[in-house]
């Protein structure tokens, strides 16, 4: 439908124009009368079945003509019409990924392992488990830094991408480091809440959150003020499994087309390179577009030496966004536990009063255990499997992800090349 509205807007004939106008307004009342009931996407597509049915009903009487004005001016409203279902189609894709993500586990040093596991646990052993669990994660991340800095000194810098990825509310005295693909959408729509109490999530669709939230990263504040909020505020940060990411990157930006076309041109920009660099004979329009890249491809541009510093921020590394080893975070939490999780860090923020974590209404547990993303893996090469297992190996220890690749291809080095590696 949005392929149809954008050909459409350019369109000569007034007739048609005044057609569309009305099909278009048609379509836009339609919505409006069911989008605070529609929560999830059947009832979406059934809304837009009406909305066809609707068309197909119509006849419309198209002898008058319009004056060139009229028709700009339509042109103008299409416009905004089209940016109103392509926020619908991303709204669409993050319930999706929540669908997948929102879900609640007991806590365990291995609850992202074995998220399926459940038994009831009274809810003052659940406090005493987070807060263990907190602090072995901390601990953690203390140990692999104070290995590192004892041969790098280099390797507690604030990193200038943490500075663009933590936003400040300071009303709160609080500051978040969000992790493209780490669930962060629905973090930004609670910071904006944080600062406009008479906003709601509902009320935030995904592309205001993302491109226009209005929030102040760190960056911000000049030297001083930049201290002051990391020695003062509380910090907290979320990460999820190194190889998850990398497959959620790759289903999200490329695998979709839908959203791929639509996606911003520095991403589009990517696969035009991936396309030329790794596929066999490109026909003209694969490079004109750089639709279609396949998982193949992508193994091959993300173990690819060559273009680790220019990674984008949705499979760059988490430690190099947020800096851990420079930061002291007071909170260290897990996408494959997000609900749960998320609802024990709002409550120590003392915020939970104010706005709660978004509990879909169709959002089940889901295994996210590593043999899905070991089959996703299984046409990776061995230097490939090397390669990632390098690139990713500090996420890998600092937030204690398992790599399955250590242990099935011991016979190709792997352990001791990641072992040397991460003390670089």
């Amino acid at each position: 439908m949005v392929a149809w509205m954008e050909a459409r807007i350019t369109a000569d004939d007034v007739s048609c124009v005044k057609y569309e106008k009305s099909m278009l307004q048609l379509t836009m009342m339609v919505w409006q009368m069911f989008k605070k009931k529609c929560k999830s996407i059947t009832c979406i597509v059934m809304v837009a079945t009406i909305v066809f049915v609707l068309h197909n009903l119509m006849d419309f009487t198209l002898n008058d003509k319009d004056s060139a004005a009229k028709n700009n001016q339509f042109k103008r409203q299409s416009r905004r019409q089209v940016d109103f279902l392509l926020d619908v189609k991303f709204n669409m894709n993050e319930q999706q990924e929540d669908h997948q993500n929102n879900h609640s586990t007991p806590y365990s040093t291995h609850a992202e392992e074995h998220p399926t596991n459940k038994t009831i646990v009274p809810e003052n052993e659940r406090l005493q488990q987070f807060e263990q669990e907190q602090k072995r994660r901390k601990d953690l991340i203390q140990t692999v830094c104070e290995e590192r800095r004892a041969k790098h000194a280099h390797a507690t810098e604030l990193y200038d991408d943490t500075q663009r990825h933590i936003y400040v509310v300071d009303k709160y005295k609080l500051m978040f480091c969000y992790i493209p693909k780490v669930g962060c959408s629905n973090w930004k729509r609670i910071l904006m809440i944080l600062e406009d109490h008479s906003r709601t999530i509902d009320d935030i669709d995904s592309r205001e959150a993302h491109a226009r939230n209005k929030l102040k990263v760190l960056r911000y504040y000049p030297g001083k003020q930049l201290e002051n909020r990391l020695k003062n505020y509380r910090k907290f940060m979320f990460v999820r499994h190194p190889l998850s990411r990398i497959v959620s990157a790759y289903k999200n930006k490329y695998a979709d087309l839908s959203v791929f076309r639509v996606a911003p041109r520095e991403l589009r920009q990517y696969a035009k390179r991936i396309m030329k660099k790794y596929r066999k004979k490109p026909t003209k329009r694969e490079l004109t577009t750089g639709e279609n890249i396949t998982w193949s491809e992508w193994l091959q541009y993300i173990a690819d030496p060559t273009e680790q510093k220019k990674f984008d921020r949705h499979w760059k590394e988490m430690y190099k966004l947020c800096s851990p080893c420079a930061i002291d975070y007071d909170y260290i939490g897990k996408l494959e536990n997000i609900k749960e999780e998320a609802d024990f860090i709002m409550d120590k923020l003392d915020i939970s009063h104010v706005v709660r974590y978004p509990d879909k209404a169709n959002s089940h547990p889901t295994n996210t255990s590593m043999g899905g993303i070991e089959e996703k893996f299984k046409e990776a090469t061995k230097y490939q499997l090397k390669r990632i297992s390098e690139i990713y190996a500090l996420d890998f220890r600092l937030f204690g992800y398992t790599n399955p690749f250590l242990n099935s291809h011991e016979d190709t080095g792997i352990k001791d090349t990641i072992r040397n590696y991460t003390e670089q």
